[in-house]
């Protein structure tokens, strides 16, 4: 259970191999030092505690026949959509299939039945009920946890990525600084900046659950990490 931010990391911030250039104008074969520019590329790296979560449960019934398995599990699935529902937490999907069973014998692959599984997912934003909801959710009939999804809320992750976006540009402007005193310049204006990220959120794969002396689950997540690359070309003073 994460109670509170962790520590900001933004520690993968680097000059990129290669993520300096350094360029100087060319003037009918004589090299001039005006309109000189240098290019760099930094990124940084900023974690959050998630804000939100997604659990996955599934109820599943098995029968002779289709209809049977169905038949099977129909009362169980209301049942923990029901018991989500009065957790708190917000039921954004349910998904429902059915599909033949079979079983390996002596003779090869033999047919032995149907299998029906509703999946249902529950969102919440208190990250720590989610030991609560699959608690709720098994004692209501679920048959097996599929996952539990981290994330960041839009406006966390917003403001994490502007933080993320800050860190590289200082390391940026720091790198560039460093390699035009090198050649006795001074970094003057910004001619051109490109940001990028992955795209995506990564949790890292700490959760872990247990079952305490009281018989509840208790899941402790890992940070969302959130990634900024900038790369920048200063015109030299």
């Amino acid at each position: 259970m994460v109670s509170k931010p962790l520590a900001v990391a933004g520690a993968l911030a680097i000059l990129l191999a290669g993520g300096v250039g350094f360029a100087l104008a060319d003037s009918g074969g004589v090299q001039s030092t005006e309109n000189a520019t240098v290019s760099v590329s930094a990124d940084a790296t900023v974690e959050r505690a998630p804000d939100r979560a997604t659990v996955t449960v599934a109820a599943v019934g098995r029968g002779e026949t289709a209809a049977e398995a169905r038949n099977n599990l129909s009362g169980d699935a209301d049942a923990v959509q029901e018991a989500l529902d009065d957790a708190g937490a917000n039921v954004t999907s349910s998904r429902f299939s059915i599909y033949p069973e079979y079983e390996r014998t002596e003779m090869g692959r033999e047919q032995v039945g149907y299998v029906a599984v509703h999946t249902v997912e529950a969102e919440t934003g208190d990250v720590d009920s989610v030991g609560n909801l699959i608690d709720a959710a098994v004692d209501a009939g679920a048959d097996r946890v599929e996952g539990i999804r981290y994330e960041l809320s839009e406006e966390t992750r917003q403001a994490a990525r502007e933080e993320a976006l800050t860190t590289a540009m200082d390391r940026a402007r720091s790198d560039a600084e460093a390699v035009a005193s090198a050649e006795g310049r001074s970094v003057d204006g910004v001619l051109t900046i490109q940001t990028s990220d992955s795209g995506r959120y990564v949790v890292r794969t700490e959760a872990a659950m247990a079952a305490d002396a009281g018989g509840s689950t208790t899941i402790s997540p890992g940070p969302v990490t959130v990634d900024a690359t900038v790369s920048v070309t200063y015109e030299l003073g």
